[in-house]
């Protein structure tokens, strides 16, 4: 802390990481607050939070809320998460489904997403949606959750569609290339098309040209000028300024503040308190690791991680390209070479990573990257059309579906216990 205090200036560079592990929350909690000490937080240089008008914000106003009376499934479970989503939690998503708590869940929509590759306890998730009374799955290539749909609708690519990106102050059309392949339509079309049969239809844009004006309203911005600039429209540079809670500039009031219920920066924070949380961000060892269950480590002494990214996928896309499986052809663990040494393994070497939960079959990277003690298992594998090492390689039947962070009920993909097993020949 001495060394960010007496810098100049300390940036602050985060990524994925820390929300998944057993204090999430108050992980990401205790660096903000170290930041803000340490006189870091909305300074030159150091943490700062981004002027209003400096990014490019499309039009929201059709968005609609949760009706009322029916509260969204996991409210109960995770309340302080449906304080600031408004939405139902994926992760309670089985218990309904199977048991009926807190009421039925009989149907989903899966659009552009492949939760069996990407939830712990694969299994789980498959016993649910067989369990399901109709399943409808919409994406560009068929996942493993699309083999257990009634309905598969293919979508077509961002080339196949004309829609529009947004980047910092900037808006671009995305202009359609090329026309739609066999009998795939673009999710917006999609989308309408379920809305129109189910009465809603009303409440949606019918085009796409409908969509792209609807989106620009009030944004200072128009269809017709984006198409008279394909390199995009940039809105006007707004000046930064700092320390913008002694301005005015974070509350909605207009009041210098913070927009918290004291008005202050909250070190304890009065909203966790208010729900049975700890008010500081408190350490709370792994629910699973060598500290808090030594018998299991004594089986398993390796420090589990998972979800860095590669160069020749995007999670669970791309495994049925050859030339990015050039790039990569197998599913790597990464380990350090010491508890390789230990266990006769050499960088290429077939290998099964074992957790409490399941075995999984690994081609073994022995690399000073690595601390040793722990391990790095690439994620992304499981998709039924990807190339077989890959396809019988699903990391997440490693994890463990209960093992969350007890605020954000994000699972824990960064603090389990595993071994490393040479593949016998």
């Amino acid at each position: 802390m001495k060394t960010i205090a007496s810098a100049k200036a300390a940036s602050l560079v985060s990524y994925t990481g820390l929300e998944y592990t057993n204090s999430g929350v108050q992980n990401i909690r205790a660096v903000l607050i170290l930041w803000a000490i340490t006189g870091n937080f909305d300074a030159p240089g150091g943490k700062v939070i981004k002027m209003k008008g400096s990014e490019f914000h499309v039009n929201q106003s059709m968005r609609l809320e949760a009706p009322n009376g029916v509260d969204p499934i996991g409210k109960d479970t995770y309340p302080l998460y449906h304080l600031y989503r408004k939405e139902a939690h994926a992760m309670e998503l089985p218990r309904a489904i199977l048991h009926n708590d807190p009421y039925p869940l009989r149907a989903m929509l899966i659009i552009g997403s492949s939760i069996i590759t990407a939830y712990p306890n694969p299994d789980l998730w498959r016993q649910s949606f067989s369990a399901l009374g109709f399943l409808l799955v919409v994406d560009r290539f068929l996942t493993a959750d699309a083999l257990y749909a009634d309905i598969v609708l293919p979508t077509g690519t961002m080339f196949e569609t004309e829609t529009y990106m947004t980047y910092g102050p900037s808006v671009q059309l995305r202009e359609q290339i090329i026309e739609s392949e066999g009998d795939s339509r673009p999710d917006r079309d999609i989308a309408i098309a379920i809305a129109n049969r189910l009465g809603y239809g009303h409440l949606y844009p019918q085009s796409s040209e409908e969509m792209l004006r609807q989106a620009l309203v009030d944004t200072g911005v128009t269809l017709e000028e984006l198409r008279r600039h394909p390199e995009g429209v940039t809105l006007p540079e707004v000046k930064q300024r700092y320390r913008k809670w002694e301005l005015g500039l974070l509350r909605q009031d207009g009041k210098p503040g913070f927009e918290t219920p004291s008005g202050k920066f909250e070190i304890a924070s009065t909203t966790l308190a208010k729900y049975g949380y700890d008010a500081l961000p408190v350490y709370v060892e792994p629910q699973e690791g060598p500290i808090s269950t030594p018998k299991v480590a004594e089986q398993f002494p390796l420090v589990f991680n998972s979800g860095a990214r590669t160069q020749s996928d995007f999670r669970s896309q791309h495994h049925n390209i050859p030339g990015l499986l050039k790039m990569q052809p197998h599913p790597l663990v990464s380990l350090h070479p010491q508890d390789a040494a230990s266990r006769n393994i050499q960088s290429g070497d077939e290998v099964f990573v074992v957790s409490p939960r399941g075995k999984v079959r690994y081609v073994a990277c022995v690399t000073e990257d690595i601390v040793s003690g722990v391990i790095e298992a690439n994620a992304g594998g499981g998709s039924p059309i990807a190339d077989r090492p890959w396809r019988e390689c699903n990391v997440n039947e490693l994890s463990d579906a209960d093992n969350r962070d007890p605020i954000s009920g994000f699972p824990v993909y960064k603090a389990l216990l595993c071994d490393v097993q040479k593949r016998s020949a």
